[in-house]
């Protein structure tokens, strides 16, 4: 089953969950970065490093059998 759930945003049922949320809560962040610091240098770090992060904690999470 790799269909997105309303709930998904609080606990993901599958990988594709995963990591649409996850790059989109990074894209937001990345967002806020912007607006606070004005300077693409850190708005790129953050947002690179946001995806780096989702994408290693989903597989993380499906090697261990979390998701069903």
């Amino acid at each position: 089953m790799n269909s997105i759930s309303w709930f998904d945003w609080i606990t993901p049922t599958n990988p594709v969950a995963s990591l649409f949320f996850g790059i989109l809560f990074t894209i937001i962040i990345g967002i806020t970065v912007w607006v606070e610091a004005r300077d693409l240098k850190t708005v790129v770090v953050t947002t690179i490093t946001g995806i780096i992060v989702t994408c290693v904690g989903t597989a993380i999470l499906n090697v261990i059998g979390f998701y069903p």
